[in-house]
């Protein structure tokens, strides 16, 4: 079972300065970016794979460019390790709104080849809603006159579902277009390059009168059913794209994405893709679903996927797009699924409450600490970044036992030097040559390192206030210089707030940390005080506040995000923040996806006739046929044999050449047995010597090695908890009527 991530550019910078709250570099070009594989080792990284939509890869012409040109191994930035396999499908969320998908089935082959991703997925289109609905599309560009959405007719908007997006356009100047069956099925709107605007005599009538009108309108598209035709689509496109799939050469693996609407409308597409010969496939359209209904789908794409695999001695993998739910485990492992993705835990790390998970069941809130915005006034601004500064420091101090007290008169005295020496230092050096730059990001650089206060000055007294003194300095010309009076002027402003400043409460907390330094009771006046101050208003938090610090969760958390940034990742403060609390989440979320469904792996060793055509699955079906027979519709396991070229998985290709040095070969086991908690060995086939098991041992991977392939099946099974049938019962239902 593999769990793969969504590609959404989730990245930190992995030298960020938590102190100063600031990049390590202020150019994106120069920092080191780091993904979730880069902030943990192989063995502890908790993701199976990377899924990238095509809407998502070409969400900006460089990133396109990038990825299609160098592919998603090589493509800089990314930086994606090759042991982490990748699927890549069309981003159909991305285009729900459209009459059509906007891709052209051969075109997206052809992407995905470019992309050089391990699995590309069939170009599907969402069946929206739960009954067969009458929908009307509208282009959005025809809304540029004085008729605006809003004044589409309510008997219209009642009686059908109104979707109005962009469309793309006709004449290909946009970077989506139409695929080519569009010409056949609405002519209307294929050969369109200007759009007139829509106008109230568009909309006069009653709705049939409308949908009449309309109907043969380029900027509009009615059916009557769209559910049953995006259903059609969907499987029209898989046996389109399977056949262009046969007959071409390419080098990735072809999903069939399946869409329904209910148990029965999913099973029976289930069928349709493996008459086909597909697979892998892939329940879409569940996102967002209830857990209670997507386990139904489940479990009934499974018994029926089960009945196939065990009719046709064979083996279907089957992913679940866009669902991650701990609930749910057990209906995925015993339905047989073999892979799913989700994006929820590292969404949840920045949305909403409970955002600092440690399972799905202990969950807190990170405690906010704003910073200033360019909506308030300047001295607002001011205060927000010296308050903010003052619960850094003190939840630094009160998560490493030292003193509060201490670490707020450490704050104070470093913002006290960089507004004291500030004004002498521009009046000295604001005509500098370093200041002599076009670019306002060169002159912020020229200003934090050339100041040595600047990181600090920065930090305490905000965003606002430094932009505004380091546009100054940009446009400052020493043969027509700016009035220093206008530098004056915003460093009065600081002086006014903070030259009677005290650390807040600092007396409180001096007394209450007179017996034990940095505690929750010397640290709460400070959280209570910031979280009731009227610019913040987070009153409503404090009591999930206290649950946190009481509980200090990070500090039970071994993953490296956390062992490396303490209380910093319960801060729900900026990117750098919230993404790596993000990362922690979906290791936590990993951990008890192994605890629910370890990672296990089957193997047996091949011999020398592996090499040559076609596939896997046919040499073990052919020269493994009992270890084949025992173990090719196992759930939750990945089955393969291992040589020292490398783990060959049953639905690969055979290798061209292949070693079976033994050395080599227990590197390559050792090598995956880090990414798994169990390896079943087919000890006919490969038999293990005392030093490989120990090095496995040391990987905590535990080996179980059968002479007999029944017992690897009868111990995969226990190892998971299940029985011999273990295919969970399911009940198909359509409306309300049982099937």
């Amino acid at each position: 079972m593999r769990f793969y991530v969504p590609e959404w550019d989730d990245r930190v910078d992995a030298n960020y300065d938590f102190l100063h709250d600031e990049h390590s570099t202020l150019g994106t070009d120069e920092r080191d970016l780091a993904y979730i594989w880069d902030l943990f080792d192989r063995k502890n990284t908790p993701i199976d794979g990377v899924l990238i939509s095509r809407e998502q890869a070409e969400e900006s012409s460089t990133k396109a460019q990038r990825l299609t040109e160098n592919g998603i191994y090589d493509a800089s930035k990314l930086d994606l390790p090759r042991w982490l396999p990748t699927i890549s499908d069309c981003g159909a969320w991305g285009y729900k709104s459209l009459p059509f998908p906007p891709y052209d089935n051969g075109e997206m082959l052809e992407f995905y080849e470019q992309l050089g991703v391990t699995t590309g997925v069939t170009i599907d289109h969402l069946v929206l809603g739960a009954g067969h609905t009458a929908r009307l599309y509208l282009n959005e560009r025809a809304f540029s006159g004085d008729f605006s959405k809003g004044d589409i007719p309510e008997e219209v908007t009642e009686e059908l579902d109104v979707m109005i997006d962009t469309w793309p356009n006709g004449d290909g100047s946009s970077s989506r277009r139409w695929p080519s069956y569009v010409a056949e099925e609405e002519p209307s709107i294929y050969h369109v390059s200007t759009i007139e605007p829509f106008t109230r005599t568009d909309f006069e009538g009653d709705v049939e009168e409308i949908i009449a009108h309309l109907r043969s309108d380029p900027r509009a598209v009615y059916r009557a059913d769209d559910m049953q035709y995006r259903y059609d689509l969907t499987l029209r496109n898989a046996r389109d794209m399977r056949k262009r799939y046969e007959e071409g050469d390419y080098s990735f693996r072809l999903m069939s994405a399946v869409q329904g609407w209910d148990c029965e409308s999913y099973v029976n597409a289930t069928k349709e893709v493996l008459d086909l010969g597909y697979q892998y496939l892939g329940i879409g359209g569940v996102a967002g679903s209830p857990e209670s209904a997507v386990k139904d789908i489940v479990s009934a794409v499974g018994n029926e996927i089960k009945s196939f695999e065990r009719t046709h001695e064979t083996r279907i993998d089957t992913h679940v797009f866009g669902f991650a739910k701990s609930g749910a485990f057990e209906t995925i492992g015993r339905s047989g699924m073999t892979s799913f993705d989700s994006a929820s835990m590292l969404r949840a790390a920045w949305t909403g409450g409970q955002n600092y998970h440690l399972d799905s069941d202990e969950r807190y809130d990170a405690i906010r600490v704003r910073y200033p915005s360019y909506r308030d006034d300047l001295q607002t601004s001011i205060e927000k970044a010296l308050r903010g500064q003052e619960m850094l420091y003190a939840l630094r101090a009160f998560d490493n036992n030292e003193p509060i007290a201490d670490a707020l008169q450490t704050w104070h005295n470093r913002a006290t030097q960089a507004l004291s020496e500030i004004t002498e230092y521009l009046l000295e050096h604001r005509h500098d040559e370093r200041y002599d730059v076009a670019y306002i990001k060169e002159t912020e650089e020229a200003f934090r390192s050339g100041y040595d206060h600047g990181r600090a000055f920065r930090a305490s007294f905000g965003d606002p206030l430094s932009s505004k003194l380091i546009k100054l300095l940009r446009d400052d010309d020493p043969e027509n210089p700016i009035p220093f009076t206008e530098y004056d002027d915003l460093v009065a402003v600081a002086e006014k707030v903070f030259t009677d400043w005290t650390p807040t409460l600092l007396d409180v907390v001096v007394e209450r940390e007179s017996e034990t330094p940095g505690t929750i009771n010397a640290l709460w006046p400070l959280v209570e005080a910031y979280a009731t101050w009227d610019p913040i208003s987070d009153a409503n938090l404090l009591d999930d506040y206290r649950d946190l610090l009481n509980a200090k969760p990070w500090k039970r958390c071994d993953c490296p995000i956390c062992t490396r940034n303490g209380i910093e990742v319960a801060i729900f403060r900026g990117n750098n923040r919230n993404r790596r609390r993000g990362f922690h989440n979906t290791r936590r979320f990993y951990d008890q996806f192994e605890g629910d469904l370890p990672k296990i792996l089957v193997v047996t060793r091949p011999s020398a006739s592996v090499m040559g055509q076609g596939t896997m699955e046919r040499y073990l079906r052919n020269d493994r046929p009992t270890f084949w027979g025992s173990v090719h519709d196992l759930p939750v396991a990945e089955i393969g044999a291992v040589s020292a070229t490398g783990l060959h998985e049953w639905w690969a290709n055979r290798p061209e050449t292949a070693s079976f040095d033994s050395n080599g070969l227990a590197d390559v086991l050792v090598t995956e047995g880090e990414r798994y908690q169990d390896i079943f060995v087919d000890a006919r086939h490969l038999e293990l010597d005392e030093a490989t098991r120990s090095r496995l041992e040391d990987v905590n991977c535990t080996v179980h090695e059968h002479t007999n392939p029944a017992s690897i099946r009868d111990g995969v099974l226990e190892r998971l908890g299940y029985e011999d049938e273990f295919l969970p019962q399911h009940l198909m239902q359509s409306g309300l009527t049982d099937y």
